[in-house]
This record gives C-alpha cells, sequence and structure tokens, in this order.
C-alpha cells in the first residue's frame, strides 16, 4: 500500500507535488487542532449538555458570521496580492495592503462591536429567547476586533507562502489554549458554566492575537511609509464579501435560525453533526490554503496547462478522502456521535444527511478559489448568492 501511494506521488507534476507537500504539514497542524477540537466539544457536551453547548456554539456561529461581513471579503484578496508582491518581491506593496485592511477591517470591526455590545439584551432574549446567551454573546463580541487582526495575519502568512504556520495561529493555536484553560478549570475543581467556557473562548482568542502580531513583525520587518489603496482592495473585496458571506450563511444560517425558530438544545444537537461532517472538508480547507498563491502565480505566468493538471489531480485525491469519510460516518455516525453523550446520537440522521452534501464539496475540488484566484470574483460571486438565496 506505502509503496502504491509513493508511486502514485512521484507520477504527480512539480506544482503539484509541492502542494502535496506543504498540505502535508499544514494536515498535520490541522489534525491536532481539529483532536483538541472534539475533544474540547466532547466535554462541553459532558459537562455543560445539549443545552449549554447550544449556547456556546450558537455565541460564537453569530460572531463568525459577522466577522465576514466586517472583513469585506479581503481574505482573498490579501492571499492574492501578498502571493504576487512576495513573489516579486514588492515589500512596499504588502505593507500598503495590510495597512490598508488594518485600518478599513479592524476600523469597522470595533464600531460594529460596540452596537452589538449596547444590543446584547435585546439580540438574547427578544430575538433568540435565551437569557442565558447574553453575557457569552458579549464577551465574544470585545474579541472581535482582535479576532479580525487575526485573521488578516492569517491570510496574509498564507500570500507569504507560510500555509502551516497560518493554520496553526489561525485555527490549533486558539482551540489549544481554550482548552488548556478548561482543563485548568477542572483540574482546579472549578465549576464548568456557559459563562466562564465563554470567558476561555475569549482568553484563547486575545493570545492567538498578540501571537500572530509578534510573528508577522519579525517575518516582515520592512517599515517603508505606508499608503493607503482602499478604493483597489474594496473594489476586487466587495464582489468577495458576497461570496464569503453566500457561504458562511448557507454553513451558519441553519444553527442560528433553528435557535430562533426553536432552542439552544436542538441547536447542541444539531451543530455536533454539523461537525462531524464537517471533518470531511477540512481536507478541502487544507488544500484550499496550501493551493490559492500557486493558482495566482501559475496564472499569472501564462501556464495554464501545469494549472489544469494541478487543479484535476487534487480533485481526484479529494474525491477519494470524501467518499472513504462518507461510508465511515453513514456505518460508524451513532458511535461517534455517542461520544458526547447518548442524549446525542438523536442526531444520526442530520449527521448523515450532512455528510452527504460534504462529500460533493470536496469532490469538486477547489473550484471557488481557481475562480478568485484567476480573476473571475464575479462569477462566482453570483453562483454562490444564487445557491445561497
Amino acid at each position: 500500500m506505502f509503496s502504491y501511494i509513493q508511486k502514485k506521488l512521484l507520477n504527480l507534476d512539480i506544482h503539484t507535488l509541492e502542494v502535496v507537500k506543504k498540505s502535508s504539514a499544514s494536515m498535520i497542524v490541522k489534525v491536532v487542532g481539529m483532536a483538541v477540537g472534539l475533544l474540547v466539544s466532547v466535554f462541553l457536551g459532558r459537562t455543560l449538555g445539549a443545552e449549554g453547548l447550544g449556547i456556546i456554539n450558537l455565541a460564537n456561529q453569530i460572531i463568525s458570521l459577522i466577522l465576514v461581513f466586517t472583513f469585506l471579503g479581503m481574505s482573498k484578496v490579501l492571499i492574492k496580492e501578498i502571493a504576487i508582491a512576495h513573489g516579486e518581491k514588492n515589500w512596499q506593496h504588502i505593507g500598503n495592503v495590510m495597512y490598508t485592511s488594518y485600518l478599513i477591517n479592524g476600523g469597522l470591526t470595533f464600531l460594529v462591536s460596540i452596537i452589538l455590545i449596547l444590543s446584547s439584551h435585546w439580540i438574547s432574549e427578544i430575538i433568540f429567547h435565551e437569557p442565558r446567551l447574553t453575557y457569552p454573546f458579549i464577551i465574544v463580541v470585545i474579541v472581535m476586533t482582535p479576532q479580525i487582526f487575526s485573521r488578516i495575519f492569517s491570510s496574509a502568512l498564507v500570500g507569504y507562502r507560510k500555509i502551516w504556520q497560518s493554520n496553526l495561529v489561525d485555527r490549533t493555536l486558539s482551540i489549544g489554549i481554550t482548552g488548556f484553560i478548561l482543563l485548568l478549570m477542572w483540574l482546579l475543581d472549578y465549576k464548568i458554566t456557559v459563562n466562564r467556557v465563554a470567558l476561555a473562548y475569549g482568553i484563547g482568542r486575545l493570545l492567538v492575537t498578540l501571537t500572530m502580531y509578534v510573528y508577522w513583525s519579525k517575518l516582515f520587518p520592512h517599515k517603508n511609509k505606508r499608503v493607503f489603496i482602499g478604493n483597489k482592495l474594496t473594489k476586487m473585496g466587495l464582489p468577495l464579501l458576497v461570496v464569503s458571506a453566500s457561504l458562511l450563511i448557507s454553513a451558519n444560517a441553519d444553527s442560528i435560525m433553528l435557535g430562533w425558530l426553536n432552542n439552544s438544545t436542538q441547536v447542541g444537537y444539531y451543530t455536533i453533526a454539523s461537525k462531524i461532517a464537517l471533518l470531511t472538508s477540512f481536507f478541502l480547507q487544507i488544500t484550499v490554503a496550501t493551493v490559492a498563491p500557486k493558482i495566482a502565480i501559475l496564472y499569472k505566468a501564462d501556464k495554464k496547462i501545469e494549472l489544469e493538471r494541478m487543479i484535476q489531480q487534487i480533485s481526484k485525491g479529494l474525491s477519494i478522502i470524501g467518499f472513504l469519510s462518507l461510508i465511515v460516518f453513514i456505518f460508524g455516525g451513532k458511535l461517534i456521535l455517542g461520544l458526547w453523550g447518548a442524549e446525542f446520537i438523536k442526531a444520526y440522521w442530520v449527521l448523515v444527511v450532512l455528510s452527504i452534501g460534504q462529500f460533493f464539496n470536496i469532490a469538486s475540488g477547489p473550484v471557488g478559489n481557481l475562480l478568485i484566484m484567476t480573476g473571475y470574483e464575479k462569477i462566482i460571486k453570483n453562483i454562490t448568492l444564487i445557491t445561497v438565496i
């Protein structure tokens, strides 16, 4: 089996092989983050129950949705612009891009966070009919601005070809710190409550932002005078905002609407099924993060044949991974859900349906990124907008 895989790898073209190598490091980081995330989720499911876990997940998903709008579609823009500028050693442009994103995205997120804090009582009790949501919601709103800076740094690292480092600080480090704080609370015999869990998440996200700031400062020490290029970036970013918002609405509207129309217990069941089903897509996420700057560079160099071959080979590999994952979730879904507690087995058929959807998602390959990195932002905008409606 090992020799067969080795033979297949040797037959890959140089560009696909580079993506595989970079994806391998990212995969290790993401697997660790995924494992820690699952352990934290299982721990919270058993200590807080479906209702408490539902409140935490609902607060996090609301903020995730809002952060997409305050990011204004800049993630892919940052990756594309910094990847090309890095290849050309245009340090001035990288500095301008980062400076502009700090002002636009940081300023907008701070303003929105003030509005959300002032309206937190109304959001919790009037919209979601859940008074216990208020305090966790305020905590996650407070760390919204640091989170947006973390996302800026993360996108910049991808453009800088620091893929696994981006994955480490973007996802794994945050949940790792949160898990460590929860472990300390458990060892010190502190009662695990919804409010304390929300505080642990907040501390984790704040520390991640500080870590990313220090790392980026050492990685990019150039201190030339910055120029604000908001018109250029927003012109590219706004079509992608529709794409990002549509994709995130598709991913989060179900849980948010469930919390609005039903209760937090049902959100708890549903989000666990969704979390398990989405494990499949983490292979796609790793590939997308790795392949994005490669697509931009190959397309700009007019190496379309190499680009086409790379995308085809990547898509074939992802299809196999997606199919195997689907089989595991269909036949082992109840056993997996039981790890969170017997009550979560009620979500089995939700898991099956979502797993089928994720198979088609991963089997189609990095097609969205291919359109974005080759200048067809408006096409992907129209596709995702129609789909989410």
